[in-house]
């Protein structure tokens, strides 16, 4: 039923938390306890009280086929996203002044968490969470505008573990800080390093098509 790779998004199914989910977070496998505890813990919670919204990825025929008893579904993995904003050091201040773009700080569409269970892992599923998200911001455009997202990648000494890398390749640039130099922030090898993805195009493109 679950398939060796997946290249579109109607292969999958993305259901917001809820209650009749709630069996099967238990089973979700990751080696990053920190998410696992927002998932089992705080995901329904948050969104309860409107400060994120976590969407668990199921594979689509067998969500059809198990809707009834969704606890013999296999959860693949999860996303939180928020609204956010970037605020704009000297240097990125530059940056976006010269693409006409004047404020001190730029709205934002946040990926809090995602997270792919470990089982599942190297199927296209993380790449295709990231084209929901950038979906997600689209539709949202159509109401308020929000032209970015963002989120804080995890670092690891491990390159196949840096979700830095795994950003890039889809087209995040690194967020630059006061504090810390775009190089100091690649040599990270742990904590977090904030990123943004600019949708302009994208938008663009859509708005276009749509009209």
């Amino acid at each position: 039923m679950i398939k060796q790779k997946y290249e579109s998004l109607k292969e999958l199914t993305f259901k917001k938390i809820e209650q009749k989910y709630l069996p099967l977070l238990e089973k979700f496998k990751t080696t990053q306890k920190d998410l696992k505890d927002f998932l089992i813990e705080d995901a329904l919670k948050s969104q309860e009280m409107f400060i994120s919204t976590t969407y668990l990825i199921f594979d689509a025929e067998e969500e059809r086929i198990s809707r009834e008893n969704p606890k013999y579904l296999n959860l693949l993995g999860y996303v939180t996203i928020l609204n956010d904003s970037i605020s704009l050091n000297t240097k990125m201040k530059q940056l976006f002044r010269e693409k006409g773009i004047n404020y001190r700080s730029l709205p934002a569409l946040k990926i809090g968490r995602l997270c792919v269970d470990q089982e599942f892992e190297r199927r296209g599923i993380g790449k295709l969470m990231v084209a929901f998200c950038i979906e997600k911001a689209c539709l949202l455009n159509e109401q308020i505008s929000c032209r970015f997202i963002t989120l804080d990648a995890k670092r690891d000494k491990d390159k196949n573990k840096d979700s830095l890398h795994f950003y890039g390749k889809i087209g995040f640039i690194i967020l630059d800080h006061k504090e810390k130099s775009e190089v100091d922030l690649r040599k990270q090898t742990n904590g977090t390093t904030p990123m943004y993805l600019d949708l302009f195009h994208i938008i663009k493109s859509k708005v276009t098509t749509s009209g």
